[in-house]
């Protein structure tokens, strides 16, 4: 009579399946990652004042209050690819107020639930009148349109003015206001391109085949110099004398 074959421990058959079960599982938990982390948009730049700008202003409750007189150009404005001229003229809608002349005075208000933004030139020539000095261009954000995200003021992103896609088919433009513990503001730019195409292949100029490329998400930042508390309209800053001839 053959002795029976001894048995294996009890258990011990499975215990390869139940390491390769914690394998497949462990892989397909990192392949959902990446799938979901691929919805997410493109990022370029950052939703954060850079650095260099300093520390952001806290509060206990909400947003702190960002009303004040501010000067322009920026003392500082950090592009993502860089840092743009302190002089440049900005395009109409790449901020959340009007700019209308290579020195101004921006004026911000809050009351009653709405921001109010305005701007208006400064003019240092003797020889120059402009009345642009005395009038305000006005623009203003209601409770629906702003909300406060980690103790910024986030203006909801609309419509971008035609140009300002970045190749997409569609864009959103939205605008960041961070008060800066040296009383300055931080104005950031988010620009959102949307329906952006992908090509598997390309050659000679041609592209073949196309498939949903991420949104793209832009950041650039500017920070302006506090001038005034802005609880009453600032004075006029024209060194124009009356009687002298323009050029």
């Amino acid at each position: 009579m053959t002795p029976a074959l001894p048995l294996p421990p009890h258990g011990g058959s499975r215990t390869p399946q139940r390491r390769g079960h914690r394998v497949c599982c462990g892989a397909v938990l990192v392949l959902c990652c990446l799938a979901l982390s691929a919805f997410g948009p493109d990022v370029q730049g950052s939703p954060k004042p850079p650095p260099a700008f300093g520390p952001v202003q806290s509060s206990w409750f909400g947003c702190p209050a960002l009303q004040g007189v501010y000067a322009w150009p920026p003392v500082d404005a950090s592009g993502v690819h860089g840092t743009r001229p302190p002089n440049r003229r900005w395009e109409s809608g790449e901020l959340p107020f009007y700019v209308n002349g290579p020195e101004m005075q921006v004026w911000l208000q809050q009351l009653r639930g709405e921001t109010t933004l305005r701007t208006r030139t400064i003019n240092r020539a003797r020889n120059v009148r402009s009345s642009l000095t005395r009038q305000w261009s006005l623009v203003t954000y209601g409770g629906a349109q702003v909300r406060c995200t980690s103790g910024m003021l986030d203006v909801v992103p609309q419509d971008a003015p035609r140009g300002k896609d970045a190749g997409g088919a569609g864009g959103l433009q939205g605008f960041r206001l961070a008060l800066l513990k040296d009383g300055a503001l931080a104005v950031g730019t988010r620009t959102l391109s949307t329906g952006n195409k992908g090509s598997y292949f390309s050659w000679g100029g041609q592209s073949y085949g196309s498939y949903d490329a991420p949104d793209i998400e832009t950041w650039s930042w500017s920070k302006l110099a506090r001038t005034a508390p802005g609880d009453r309209e600032p004075p006029v800053v024209d060194a124009y004398v009356p009687g002298a001839t323009s050029p």
